[in-house]
């Protein structure tokens, strides 16, 4: 931190040198615009800056995502220009005396803001105050960190376990050995877990494209806290009064004899594939809430190249149990009756780990550590 902190001054030091020079000259139009690679609307903003170079102003690019000194310059000129917590992202653009944050904002304001600055140098810390700015639309100015990630596999492997996943697949494996073609179960058995793994990582860049797209981001990423804690007590609330309160984080048993009845029918893999898509729908209710959780942390903290990977990621998990529970079953290490049994026995010990997992992670997210 100490030498990122130093690098920075050296930065500085430079840019200040330099706009002491012009001023001392008359000066010129200048702006600093930091980036991101990867970033969507920083990629929006980067054909417009070319005609204002050609036009004899000068534009200082720092890209934040991987190079760290220059996130350290930003977040000390976000400070100095007072820029608004909820508004901190890029692309952002500060000249002398003004800021904008987010893509529309910098093309329809920072030519008149540079027009401005003429013969005022380039903007510094020093100069930061009565600071106006605009801000909009924009991409966080950090990318994910290891204890994200750590978030990110540990809501994984509670979506992983739930019962309801768990229960369907159990059905669809013992309608299919019913036929005594242990080779064609297994082929359903994996068909249907990709297409569970699919559904779910379509779902979820859909469902993350809207977030970011309607602008809500920052305050669905506060919301998740509150709805974290929420799934969690509930889950707690399965284990220490199963069925109480009218309703279990599962699928809603009037749903279970359809789901049955449409699942004894899947008896191929080609059959067992759709069935996935078609049962992802059942388990929302019980399977969709680690995962909104995950979406809005993404939304908020994430772009969309950084977080297509981290979805694929979070959906290997997902299916790790899917994939296991088939194999054993396939090898003869468990069976139908038994994998049931297992399930019915440890069904409030999966609530609990849920529960504690889920409040743990709804809290990080309500204190601000994640």
């Amino acid at each position: 931190m100490a030498k990122i902190n130093i690098a920075a001054i050296l930065i500085l030091a430079l840019f200040s040198g330099a706009a002491f020079a012009e001023n001392a000259s008359g000066g010129g139009q200048c702006a600093y615009f930091f980036y991101g690679t990867g970033c969507p609307h920083c990629a929006r903003v980067e054909p417009y800056l070319a005609p204002m170079a050609a036009n004899g102003s000068e534009i200082v690019k720092f890209e934040v995502y991987s190079n760290k000194t220059s996130l350290a310059l930003l977040n000390s000129f976000f400070n100095a220009y007072n820029v608004p917590q909820e508004s901190r992202g890029v692309p952002v653009a500060f000249t002398r005396g003004s800021y904008m944050v987010g893509d529309a904002e910098i093309i329809a304001n920072l030519p008149a803001a540079l027009a401005a600055s003429q013969g005022r140098g380039c903007p510094s810390l020093e100069s930061a105050g009565n600071s106006t700015g605009i801000a909009g639309d924009s991409s966080p100015s950090e990318e994910l960190g290891e204890l994200s990630l750590i978030t990110i596999i540990s809501a994984a492997l509670v979506d992983s376990i739930n019962p309801c996943a768990i229960a369907v697949l159990i059905i669809l494996m013992g309608a299919l050995l019913s036929a005594g073609d242990r080779h064609r179960a297994l082929l359903a058995g994996l068909a249907f877990t990709l297409a569970v793994y699919i559904s779910y990582l379509l779902l979820g860049l859909g469902l993350f494209s809207a977030i970011q797209m309607s602008g809500l981001a920052y305050f669905v990423y506060r919301g998740i806290g509150i709805l974290a804690i929420i799934i969690g007590l509930a889950n707690l609330k399965d284990f220490f009064w199963y069925g109480g309160g009218g309703f279990v984080m599962e699928i809603p048993r009037s749903w279970r004899p359809m789901l049955k009845g449409m699942l004894n029918k899947a008896t191929s893999p080609l059959g067992a594939f759709a069935m996935g898509f078609i049962v992802c729908l059942f388990e929302l209710p019980c399977t969709g809430g680690p995962y909104l959780f995950i979406l809005g942390l993404l939304a908020e903290k994430s772009t969309w190249l950084a977080a297509v990977p981290i979805l694929m990621l979070y959906n290997v998990f997902f299916v790790i149990p899917l994939v296991a529970i088939t194999l054993m079953i396939y090898c003869g290490l468990t069976n139908i009756e038994k994998a049931d049994k297992w399930k019915e026995r440890n069904l409030r010990l999966l609530h609990l780990v849920a529960g504690v997992v889920m409040t743990a992670l709804g809290l990080l997210v309500a204190l601000g550590i994640v």
